[in-house]
């Protein structure tokens, strides 16, 4: 990995060369962004390089879409992706699916760049050969201008994976962008609908979360591996012991932990806990994040009984949460904090409290402190 920092030290052509790939073969992408530094956060890098991309011509749009190869290569073909475009496809199980699916895929795949005459593009992170067939299939029905634009959107959802595999930035400052960058879709009334819920996915599935859905808007993103766990911790939500409840903690909780997940995975670590974060990416407010960002908050877990628990406000934290349980018989702990509002502390809402709270969120991922 390389950091934002260092990023932002380099010369120009040895900026390109470091970012080239993360646009398919399109390293103009990563020159055309060098102009704008000194970046702050990994999304504002982000945003630079997709900018890039909008602005470009419809001819340098269409060769960077046509510079991808088709999702499912199989034989010779394979030795000619790229390492990240190989690592994506196999991690989709692209590599290795029943030959059915492997036909049926390249089938609609012609048909695909016969309609429209680029290949399908998709972020495959979070997809199998059976999801991906059916966005395939579905995105046939598409018109030409309609598509174009969306294979665009998936190109760039595709940079903001491989851009958190390969650049780290201090957690303060990419939890403060996160949280502008919901208060600016929230506020928006030209967002597409359930553009919060894209955002945030995409955030969880970079910070090598596997994410679902569960009522109530619920996004969950959980830890996941072979090697089981001993306990999951829950973010997102904390046990209120003064109302005996959970209680949903809104936006800058979520993005915490999110951050957190992000950063143990620039490290490298595999912490002996999981995690589990609950969010409900379309909630207006920063959130009931208090009790986070105060350094002088202990941080106690107590283990969860759903039998026993109940929620502070009806935001149907339960229901997700069962979801987020399913097959899975490790213990859940769960943050116990006084509700605090953040919106009542903003001044101390600042990078330098975020990085502390993602911080803490680390250590106890570590090594937890469970109540008496």
């Amino acid at each position: 990995m390389i950091t934002l920092a260092q990023l932002n030290a380099l010369a120009p052509a040895e900026f390109a060369a470091t970012l080239g790939g993360i646009f398919e073969h399109s390293p103009w992408v990563a020159q055309r962004a060098a102009a704008e530094r000194p970046f702050t956060s990994r999304l504002q890098l982000l945003d630079s390089m997709r900018a890039a991309v909008d602005e470009a011509t419809l001819a340098a749009q269409l060769a960077l879409i046509r510079a991808h190869p088709k999702l499912g290569v199989r034989g010779a073909s394979v030795t000619q992706l790229t390492a990240a475009s190989a690592g994506e496809q196999r991690r989709a199980g692209l590599h290795s699916c029943a030959t059915a699916d492997g036909d049926r895929l390249q089938q609609l795949n012609a048909l695909y760049l016969e309609r429209f005459g680029f290949p399908f593009i998709l972020a495959v992170r979070g997809h199998d050969p059976a999801s991906i067939i059916s966005n395939l299939e579905r995105r046939l029905r598409n018109e030409g201008d309609s598509e174009r634009r969306t294979a665009l959107t998936q190109i760039g959802a595709i940079a903001a994976y491989r851009l958190a595999d390969l650049v780290a930035s201090p957690p303060g400052t990419e939890i403060l962008a996160m949280i502008e960058r919901l208060a600016r879709l929230s506020g928006s009334a030209a967002a597409a609908p359930g553009a919060s819920t894209v955002v945030v996915r995409e955030w969880m599935q970079s910070a090598g979360l596997k994410v679902c859905e569960a009522t109530g808007g619920y996004l969950i993103g959980r830890t996941g591996g072979a090697e089981p766990v001993a306990a999951m911790l829950l973010a997102g939500v904390c046990w209120d012991p003064l109302v005996h409840a959970l209680r949903y903690q809104g936006r800058a909780a979520f993005i915490i932990a999110i951050e957190a997940a992000q950063q143990l995975r620039q490290k490298g670590e595999r912490p002996a806990l999981g995690l589990v974060v609950l969010a409900r990416p379309d909630d207006g407010g920063v959130g009931d994040a208090g009790c986070l960002l105060d350094p002088h908050a202990p941080q106690l877990w107590i283990e969860l009984s759903p039998a026993d628990a109940a929620d502070a406000d009806g935001s149907k934290i339960l229901p997700a949460l069962r979801v987020a349980q399913a097959g899975q018989g490790a213990v859940t702990l769960v943050r116990q904090g006084i509700a605090v509002s953040t919106n009542g502390a903003a001044a101390a809402f600042n990078a330098a409290a975020a990085e502390h709270a993602a911080r803490a969120l680390e250590e106890s991922l570590r090594r937890v402190h469970t109540a008496a």
